[in-house]
């Protein structure tokens, strides 16, 4: 055994890891990697020192759209990344939920357990080093005490800058914006609005029920949601879940169902990028290369603190009503430049 992913709740992650990095073992960790800098650097440390690697599984981030994405702004074939912009709104609060999601100090709510995500698309994307930020994340149901909903403004080190928006209480579905497509690529089904809260309510606030409803919807559980391929076997639901503009000086792209829109100076046209492969493979497929052929590894150690350091700034920027600056900022790794060549 050459390689341990860990999908344990946030807050076991650093014992979990320290455990597989001393039996030197690579991992490959889920976001986010930790829960503060200090244990992220000890992570990091213990990778380096046993000769080991350290990935997080920020594997949207890998996404053939936002790769393709992230190398538009490299090349800058349509000039200068100048702004992006995600949004998404969604039922996550009320589908079942374990005790750990609805715990804050314990790393629950959506900042916690999506903004990994959303925050490390736009890093992606925008090359990786985040000067400052705005953000608040906001509670509004004491039912369910953790974030479940979060806004930031993010100030990139080249002068780009992205809008973040997250909300998580079951009202709105933004994949309404977005053709309506949504996690599993498949047609909205306006029949289903509301579907999560009166589930929720229909158990009586069971907390047996709904810890054992959330881990069946996990790892192949019997109510993990199997929705059927959308038209042309079109993937990336998370990432169409809510609209992404992204702008450059001479056009601007979103994500579509088949691949990317750009919409040009004297003509929009779409580029083609569904296959069989999502950002799961990736995600594994940088691993294989990095173990096999030394080549370096996207989203390791650092990239993941660097995450981290985004979610802590929204949450403190919050608290305190006034802008972060960042400190633990890393450059993004392009595929098209120093990893990816082509054939696999």
């Amino acid at each position: 055994m050459d390689l341990v992913y860990i999908a344990t709740p946030n807050r076991f992650h650093g014992e979990h890891a320290q455990m597989a990095l001393e039996g030197h073992k690579h991992v490959l960790i889920e976001k986010p990697m930790t829960l503060t800098l200090e244990d992220a650097d000890a992570m990091i440390e213990r990778a380096e020192r046993n000769g080991v690697l350290l990935g997080v599984n920020v594997k949207h981030s890998f996404e053939p759209r936002i790769l393709k994405v992230r190398e538009m702004a490299s090349t800058e074939e349509l000039g200068r990344l100048r702004m992006m912009h995600s949004w998404r709104f969604q039922d996550w609060l009320y589908r079942p939920r374990t005790p750990e999601e609805l715990t804050p100090e314990w790393g629950g709510g959506i900042l916690w357990r999506q903004g990994p995500h959303q925050f490390d698309i736009l890093r992606t994307i925008g090359g990786g080093l985040v000067r400052s930020l705005r953000g608040i994340a906001q509670t509004w149901d004491p039912a369910r005490h953790v974030p479940g909903a979060h806004v930031a403004f993010l100030d990139f080190e080249d002068g780009a800058v992205a809008t973040a928006v997250y909300g998580g209480y079951d009202h709105f579905e933004s994949k309404e914006l977005v053709d309506g497509v949504g996690q599993g690529g498949s047609p909205m089904d306006s029949d289903r609005y509301g579907e999560a809260r009166r589930e929720l309510r229909s158990h009586g606030g069971s907390v047996e029920w709904e810890t054992a409803a959330a881990r069946a919807e996990r790892y192949g559980g019997e109510r993990m949601r199997r929705s059927a391929p959308g038209p042309a076997g079109q993937s990336g639901g998370w990432i169409l879940g809510g609209p992404m503009l992204i702008s450059f000086d001479k056009g601007d792209v979103r994500l579509s169902p088949q691949g990317l829109m750009v919409y040009g100076d004297e003509k929009q046209w779409e580029i083609p990028l569904v296959t069989g492969e999502d950002g799961r493979d990736g995600r594994i497929n940088t691993f294989y290369e990095a173990l096999a052929h030394d080549r370096p590894l996207p989203a390791d150690g650092r990239w993941g603190k660097a995450t981290l350091e985004v979610l802590l700034a929204v949450k403190n920027s919050g608290k305190e009503r006034r802008e972060k600056l960042l400190s633990h900022q890393t450059p993004m790794i392009d595929w098209h430049t120093h990893w990816w060549d082509g054939d696999g």
